[in-house]
């Protein structure tokens, strides 16, 4: 895996995310910036972007600057190469307002990306006889219902990557929502809602997006821990509610790291490693014998004789069985994590009481 979480960090809230970014940082972060938008324009606005790029490079993070032909000026700069060389960013990502000669010329020098989703096949083919490193970035959306659908981000993504373009998407925030409409700022429309992890782990493994920016900023410890996991670890982390009476003995089985079996069907994960695990003196009575809705937690009894202690985590609903003890639920808002962890992915069970 080389996945990588990237904050979106804006002059105008530079201040206030400042000491948070050291905590996050993790190996391969970036840092998005806009240095077009005119409402942060002031007076202290040049010294100000100088200051965070040069903080946020010190500290490690990559740095991916949107451009516009009106931020040359403020830098007293002619041409991107130029600013580049001036705020030592490593990625200008070009809006409106480049031509397609200055964009190729710009990219003998400094990697340029591009707007994922209003770039045309004129531009693409230009951009692929240059033998130059390219990227693309989607928009965020502010207004809930502009989001792009499913459906056009996956066919806009399998085009560029046809061109061997790297494509960058942005997810919601769970934090300080951004104006001015306070709603998240994601690309995707069915994400708007998602918490930051789901909507990292569907981009990356749904859609193949190995740069995720989180459009709002920054994330909770909880969240930023969760994909840490996936970007250090390769590992998935599932958060589950357990039941009040499981057996002590049991805690030490689910904390373990898993590998979904090869061989799970659409319906079942089925934990590899349970068995190998709970043959080790453990007999598991039946227990909470009852019906498994999707996101169900189980674990096989001894009346299933050589699959006693097997694990399972259902991707659909089931009735009771009394060969099948239940020992908790996925929590609801990372149900959708079921529908798209491939098999043979490593994987963790969170857990809490109730």
């Amino acid at each position: 895996m080389n996945f990588k979480i990237g904050y979106s960090i804006f002059p105008s809230t530079w201040n206030e995310n400042k000491s948070n970014l050291d905590a996050l940082y993790s190996n391969g972060s970036a840092i998005f910036t806009s240095l077009h938008i005119s409402e942060e324009f002031d007076e202290n606005f040049a010294k100000t972007v100088t200051e965070m790029l040069s903080f946020c490079k010190n500290i490690g993070y990559k740095i991916i600057a949107d451009l516009s032909p009106r931020t040359l000026p403020i830098f007293k700069c002619n041409s991107i190469s130029e600013l580049q060389e001036k705020l030592c960013f490593d990625i200008a990502r070009v809006d409106f307002g480049f031509s397609l000669e200055e964009v190729i010329e710009a990219s003998n020098t400094v990697p340029i990306c591009l707007n994922a989703s209003t770039l045309s096949n004129e531009w693409l083919i230009a951009i692929k006889k240059t033998n130059n490193k390219f990227y693309a970035m989607h928009n965020y959306y502010p207004r809930p219902e502009t989001g792009l659908d499913n459906t056009q981000f996956d066919v806009i993504n399998k085009r560029l990557q046809q061109y061997e373009i790297e494509v960058m998407a942005f997810i919601p925030g769970d934090l300080k929502l951004r104006g001015p409409i306070f709603e998240g700022l994601p690309t995707l429309e069915s994400h708007r809602h998602l918490l930051p992890y789901v909507a990292f782990v569907e981009m990356i493994l749904k859609y193949n997006i190995s740069w995720v920016f989180v459009g709002d900023g920054l994330l909770s410890k909880s969240q930023s821990k969760l994909i840490e996991h996936v970007i250090e670890d390769e590992t998935f982390c599932i958060p589950v509610v357990l039941e009040k009476n499981i057996p002590a003995v049991l805690y030490s089985l689910l904390q373990k790291r898993y590998t979904i079996r090869p061989d799970s069907p659409s319906s079942l994960i089925r934990f590899q490693e349970s068995r190998e695990y709970a043959t080790q003196g453990m007999i598991i009575p039946p227990a909470n014998c009852v019906s498994r809705k999707k996101g169900t937690l189980t674990l096989d009894n001894e009346r299933y004789a050589r699959y006693s202690g097997e694990i399972q985590l259902t991707r659909s609903d089931f009735p009771s069985d009394e060969r099948v003890n239940v020992l908790g639920y996925v929590l609801d808002e990372y149900i959708s994590l079921l529908e798209v962890l491939p098999n043979n992915s490593k994987f963790k069970l969170t857990s809490e009481i109730i």
